[in-house]
């Protein structure tokens, strides 16, 4: 048995198992070479050949206990199509909406598993996994079940918060749990999709933002983030938890292991490891480990590699699976926005023109992905990232005195401590945001602090160029030949197994997107009327990234935070990716809630007319024949089902 590196307290409970006729149950996987397309919506002429066999087997599982479980799996019917030809769309077949309150993550990651053959949305309001049966003509999702989230809390012996992240294979649903205290060691539950009973519990790390489960479902691995309290007076290490089920799913069979990146601290055995442009921009006293934060991960085919994106380091670790070590660390480097990249951006807010694209002389933008996917193309194995980008800050509520003693930054009204009475009062008495540590800022905010000869100079006071964009603050002077740097990339990338940039979309995904709606261009993700509104931040914000084999042809599918939206590329030979696509199931002349005040939400309830708001999460699979993606919107709090249709298949 494999010893942990860190030895936490495991705790895992595991119920009776129940007797079920079948002993194998399938998984889904986006490297399946018999997946097709035979979809016939839209008027498509879609004459590809129909796989009628049934697939409950458990071909590829290394995990020999599974059987044990006895999980009975579905009939599911998947497609088989062999060679695929035309321009790839999506169409809506029917969305199922949670309910809950307006922008309160009711639907955030979204998974499918072919042995239930159910999709598993989580549902952070509701501390619950949402199970969503599918049609078996039409696939259109409704409300089967729930996975109430508080039996794993009893059997760990911990109080949790939200659900962050859920992957289900082969019969098996696996849940990544935050505690109460985020800065606490976090929870992974494992339950069956059958009746959906816990099968166990394992300790993760602070905070586990993304799980998933190896397509043989013997690994489970989380992405364990390790972001600060609000005042900054804890911030844990971030990690990568292992669960290995080789052996079963007990206490004296599991094996958990927390991969630590200790050894990389200053003063560390490792710590000349440390690629130079790997961004580490906490406050002093902040060691590797802790400003290092894991935000997604994802496996190659086997599982023997993870590469797991560190969004505001903008930097990837590969880790071995097997013996849950750290392989190395890779920066990802700067994106240019200079005229001689072609890239141009609309970077203001406040220029009133929708669509101002320009190029910037020694303007950059860090990758800093958010999803990241794994493919293998031709016997070699590639990495995509929705490369959204994100800033770091920090804010805890309490009053102007306690603020200004911690020395951080106050954010609320400014009270008087040696005024009036009424100021004085105020002062120690009324709390409000307190802005502990951040580490971003506007154009205009740096302009005094870059040399006279800077090329941007002049543009970052001005507000039609780079006044309003967001900018790092890492850097206390610019001098003439430094460069601007901003939060994302506003693109999807494509990327080697050892992190080397292998094509880039540029501006593709912003001047598409202006094309099919130029008057929304830029819009934020809980408000209509909204146009331009995020051009200063990081544009239509590419959160969620996924990939499809379909044929002989290779697909990835983008979804766009802020604009709303899916975008469709092939990527067959992913050196020369081509646009397909784009369809965004968004009303931008309806209201997002059912009261409005102008354009802003006035009470909690989500219009249904809006319709999608905010994808977080993207997930292909296919059955009845047929090619889906469905997409988690959290804004919204809606699942959406597309059918995926090509033009012509020969």
């Amino acid at each position: 048995m494999k010893t942990s590196l860190t030895a936490p307290a495991l705790k895992i409970i595991v119920p009776a198992i129940i007797a079920a006729t079948l002993a194998a149950c399938g998984g889904d996987s986006n490297n399946d070479s018999n997946n097709s397309s035979n979809d016939s919506s839209n008027g498509n002429n879609n004459a590809g050949d129909t796989n009628t066999d049934t697939n409950t087997g458990n071909e590829t599982n290394n995990s020999p206990k599974l059987a044990d479980l006895g999980i009975e799996c579905e009939t599911v019917t998947t497609a088989t199509d062999t060679a695929v030809a035309g321009t790839l769309e999506l169409s809506v077949v029917d969305t199922y909406v949670s309910g809950n309150e307006f922008d309160t993550a009711s639907a955030e990651i979204v998974s499918y598993d072919k042995c239930s053959d159910k999709l598993y949305v989580v549902n952070a309001e509701d501390a619950t996994v949402d199970v969503l049966s599918l049609a078996q003509t039409t696939s259109a999702p409704s409300k089967h079940g729930t996975i109430n989230l508080s039996a794993a809390a009893t059997a760990a012996g911990i109080e949790i918060g939200a659900a962050n992240s859920v992957s289900a294979k082969q019969g098996l649903v696996a849940v990544a749990i935050e505690a109460a205290t985020k800065q606490d060691a976090g929870l992974i539950a494992l339950y069956r999709s059958d009746t959906l009973e816990l099968i166990g519990t394992y300790t993760a790390g602070a905070l586990p933002d993304m799980v998933t489960l190896s397509e043989d479902a013997r690994y489970i691995l989380t992405a364990n983030e390790g972001e600060p309290s609000g005042d900054y007076t804890n911030d844990p290490e971030g990690s990568v938890t292992i669960v290995d089920l080789q052996n079963g799913f007990g206490p004296d069979d599991a094996v958990v292991t927390q991969v630590s990146f200790a050894d990389f601290n200053v003063g560390g055995s490792r710590a000349e490891e440390v690629p130079a442009d790997v961004r580490l921009p906490g406050p002093a006293g902040t060691t590797v480990a802790q400003d290092l934060e894991p935000e997604y991960l994802a496996l190659n085919a086997d599982a023997s590699v993870a590469w797991v994106a560190m969004q505001e380091n903008n930097a990837v670790a590969i880790i071995d699976v097997a013996d849950a070590r750290v392989e190395g660390m890779k920066g990802l480097g700067k994106k240019s926005w200079n005229s001689e990249s072609g890239n141009q951006l609309d970077a203001s807010n406040k220029d009133k023109v929708l669509g101002e694209f320009a190029s910037y002389e020694q303007l950059v933008g860090l990758y800093m992905p958010d999803t990241i996917v794994s493919v293998e193309i031709d016997g070699a194995t590639y990495i995509l990232t929705a490369n959204e980008g994100d800033g770091r800050e920090y804010i805890y509520e309490t009053t102007q005195q306690v603020c200004d003693a911690a020395g951080h930054e106050w954010d609320g009204d400014d009270f008087a401590p040696g005024g009036e009475d009424e100021d004085a009062d105020a002062y120690a008495n009324e709390e409000d945001d307190c802005i502990s540590w951040i580490d971003e800022a506007r154009g205009g905010d740096i302009e005094e602090l870059v040399a006279d000869a800077h090329p941007l100079k002049a543009a970052l006071d001005d507000n039609d160029q780079l006044k309003r964009i967001k900018v790092t603050t890492d850097q206390a002077e610019y001098a003439a030949g430094d460069d601007i740097v901003t939060f994302g990339a506003r693109s999807f990338s494509i990327w080697d197994a050892a992190g080397d940039l292998v094509y880039d979309s540029g501006d593709v995904i912003a001047k598409e997107v202006y094309d099919a709606d130029p008057e929304d261009f830029n819009s934020t993700n809980d408000e209509n009327g909204s146009g331009d509104d995020r051009s200063d931040d990081k544009g239509t914000e590419p959160e969620a990234i996924e990939v499809a084999e379909i044929g002989d042809r290779f697909f990835a599918f983008v979804g766009l935070e802020r604009q709303g939206g899916v975008m469709v590329f092939d990527i067959t030979d992913p050196t020369e990716p081509v646009y397909q696509s784009y369809l965004n199931n968004r009303d931008f002349d309806a209201p997002v809630c059912t009261v409005v005040d102008g354009t802003e939400c006035d009470n909690d309830t989500y219009s249904v007319d809006a319709g999608d708001l905010g994808p977080e999460s993207i997930e292909y699979f296919t059955r009845e024949g047929k090619h889906f993606i469905a997409v988690g919107n959290e804004v919204s709090g809606t699942t959406t089902v597309y059918s995926i249709a090509l033009q012509d298949i020969r």
